[in-house]
């Protein structure tokens, strides 16, 4: 394709931005692509070029962009600090912890980029690099009121010595008013984990009452509003995508309320068939929230585009695989949309003790405002009942199978669950049994958990806490529906 237009080359970025504003990105890769075979170094037209490559789901050619950007600039540790985030955003961790190692291998690596490396050495389960990163990341001062380092750090291992001096670290911060209530909640998060790993649980308790009612004070959930948005969806209908759809792309979702075994399921699956493990792909709330605001839900065209869209974003351009596993959780909130784009999908559909679920939210500082609810028990309680009610619904009137897991069968007895999974997906056993696709990051507050060979410890978890804790007994100890 010979492309004419501007003379300059910075005539010739904003050519490609307006043509990536009209969803001409064809023409827009072309533009940037010559702009920088002339000027390799020049950090606006690779920026543009890798969000062009990565809404069309190219997201390695994204990431090969940055790094070839970062190259040109000898690895500059600011320009290497915003590449390794979007390459991150990726999910291209084995890039981003290249450009990591060449930016920290040159002097005047600033704090941020050390405690961004060590999240990418976290999230691909090299712990031990994190610890390092983060402690540095500390070392040169980073802000621990903008940046929640304690704990991240709190969650690269398991504490066994009481006298350990991260774990007073961890208590001077939560205990210091003169800090914003949100950093503090998450050191108390830190803290409250190391207090756990010693079965402190009668001082763990009141540290997780206080950081739960940190964050909750800035941010809080409306159980109205999510009864309400459960009887929207049970009220809705959509039409169905066009039965040219393609049939041979196999989407499995994986979902269920958080922490109920999801980032596991996906993995020791993944593992088990060879299929594609997306992680939480967070494409389909997406594509979910712009039908419902455009109010699509009955337009067949808007419906193929959607199927064209997250199949794109799901097969993005790795190696073909036979299927692609989703593992956002939250997923459950749109399955009648996954039923109408993808009749040949498959969800597995995670159940775990309420208690053991309701403490392992409580015990956790999360990322996103959407997770608000998990900072108290009665809130807790609501986002179950809703996810209960509305998964009861799916499965009367959606024509997707779903596959209803326990999370004590899965951990109890991997093998023999696995067996029924594949089965339940029509994926024959891989040969010789071993991964040999990358395992892929885990982004998710499960990243420690899915990072350890499969135990039973957190089964019956919540009887530790229940004596300090009586918000607990709100919630039933095992669930009670019928499995598949």
């Amino acid at each position: 394709m010979r492309v004419t237009g501007p003379v300059s080359d910075a005539d010739q970025v904003a050519a490609a931005d307006a043509c990536f504003q009209r969803s001409d990105t064809e023409t827009a890769e072309v533009l940037l692509r010559g702009v920088l075979a002339r000027e390799p170094a020049r950090e606006d037209a690779a920026m543009l070029l890798a969000r062009v490559l990565q809404s069309r789901g190219r997201m390695g050619a994204a990431a090969q962009v940055l790094l070839a950007c970062c190259q040109a600039n000898a690895f500059t540790p600011g320009l290497c600090l915003r590449c390794v985030w979007f390459v991150r955003q990726c999910d291209r961790h084995r890039v981003a912890e290249q450009i990591c190692r060449e930016a920290m291998a040159r002097p005047g690596a600033p704090p941020e980029l050390l405690l961004l490396a060590g999240h990418i050495a976290r999230e691909s389960g090299d712990f031990t690099a994190a610890r390092s990163r983060y402690v540095a990341a500390l070392e040169a001062g980073v802000d621990l009121d903008r940046h929640h380092v304690l704990g991240a750090l709190a969650n690269t291992r398991r504490y066994t010595d009481a006298a350990d001096p991260e774990i007073a670290r961890f208590a001077a911060y939560f205990g210091d008013a003169h800090h914003p209530p949100r950093p503090r909640a998450s050191a108390g998060f830190a803290l409250a984990k190391a207090q756990g790993d010693l079965a402190k649980y009668a001082e763990a308790a009141p540290t997780l009452r206080a950081a739960n009612a940190m964050v909750r004070a800035a941010q809080p959930w409306d159980a109205r509003a999510w009864e309400r948005f459960v009887g929207v969806r049970r009220q809705e209908r959509v039409a169905a995508a066009s039965a040219g759809a393609d049939s041979a792309f196999r989407p499995v979702f994986i979902v269920g309320v958080p922490r109920t075994g999801t980032t596991l399921t996906a993995s020791l699956l993944a593992h088990a068939t060879g299929a594609r493990d997306r992680g939480e792909l967070r494409a389909l709330r997406f594509i979910a929230g712009q039908l419902v605001a455009g109010k699509h839900l009955g337009s067949r065209l808007a419906l193929d585009e959607s199927a064209s869209l997250y199949r794109m974003l799901a097969v993005q351009d790795d190696a073909p695989a036979p299927y692609y596993l989703d593992q956002d959780p939250l997923n459950f909130r749109w399955l009648h949309i996954v039923a109408a784009l993808f009749p040949q999908a498959r969800v597995i559909h995670l159940r775990r003790s309420p208690r053991d679920t309701a403490l392992s939210l409580w015990c956790q500082d999360f990322a996103y405002p959407e997770m608000a609810f998990a900072y108290g028990f009665d809130t807790i309680a609501a986002f179950m009942a809703g996810e209960d009610a509305l998964m009861r619904h799916w499965c009367e009137t959606l024509p997707v199978p779903v596959f209803e897991l326990e999370y004590e069968d899965l951990v109890g007895d991997a093998d023999a669950t696995l067996v029924r999974l594949r089965a339940f997906i029509g994926a024959p056993a891989r040969a010789g049994g071993a991964a040999t696709l990358e395992d892929a990051p885990v982004q998710s507050a499960s990243v420690w958990q899915a990072r350890q060979p499969v135990y039973t410890t957190s089964v019956g978890r919540w009887r530790h806490y229940l004596p300090f804790e009586s918000g607990l007994a709100r919630f039933a100890e095992s669930t009670s529906r019928p499995k598949t």
